[in-house]
């Protein structure tokens, strides 16, 4: 935290320093890997310092349009139960924003596929993603969801038969939708991530945490619940 003389502090400037590393390892990692604990509690405890010393949390890279589209995704990929919170209530639209802020990579993945994500759902319906209904909104997550049971890693085998799936939303080209479901799966695999891995999201699972190990990675069994309460959870 900044000093009392308005000097940014080195324990502040370190943990920056790891947010960086952190946002970096990400991408690096690719979608096979989900973030560890560890990490995760240097992004939430950043989030959570910049709250206590300024009032609020300062959107660091999505224009407002695009943080409001990630608040509503959040909350329809972790919706909120009698089990917890939803992901957004837990942070992951900040989360997600924090690190988008200190890699190009990642932040190229999001802004791009909301853009894509509004285009298909304009398209479709005459509105953006964040302004559509409801049932609009989650008949597109859900083409994505039964699209990528279907997805392969070569764009020239698309089957053609699950590419007609996403014409009604004005896709042009299998490869097109390969964006979009790239976008959708670092956006669900993110808002997991930021929910069970924030207090809210702990508490609810009831992981007690990992102060005695130098490294976690959170157990399958804590992914698959957080999964599970999504109603747009893996195939």
């Amino acid at each position: 935290m900044s000093s009392a003389n308005g000097f940014v502090s080195i324990d502040n400037l370190s943990r920056r320093d790891a947010v960086r590393r952190i946002a970096l390892a990400l991408t690096a990692a690719g979608l096979g890997r989900g973030i560890d604990s560890a990490s995760a509690a240097e992004v939430h405890e950043e989030i959570e310092g910049e709250r206590t010393f300024r009032g609020e949390y300062t959107v660091k890279y999505f224009n407002e349009h695009e943080f409001r589209t990630l608040e509503r995704l959040s909350e329809l990929i972790v919706p909120a139960d009698e089990g917890g919170p939803s992901g957004r209530d837990a942070g992951a639209p900040e989360f997600i924003d924090l690190l988008s802020s200190q890699n190009s990579e990642l932040a190229r993945i999001f802004s791009g596929g909301i853009l894509w994500l509004d285009n298909a759902s304009d398209e479709r319906h005459g509105k953006r993603f964040a302004e559509a209904a409801e049932p609009e909104q989650t008949a597109l997550l859900d083409a994505l969801v039964d699209a990528e049971r279907h997805d392969t890693a070569d764009d020239t085998n698309w089957d053609t038969r699950e590419y007609r799936r996403f014409e009604v939303f004005g896709v042009k080209s299998p490869s097109d939708a390969r964006r979009g479901l790239n976008f959708f799966a670092w956006t669900r695999k993110m808002v997991v991530d930021a929910y069970y891995t924030s207090p809210a999201g702990i508490k609810d699972i009831g992981f007690m945490g990992n102060a005695s190990h130098t490294e976690y990675e959170v157990p399958q069994e804590a992914i698959d619940y957080a999964f599970g309460r999504s109603p747009f959870r893996d195939a």
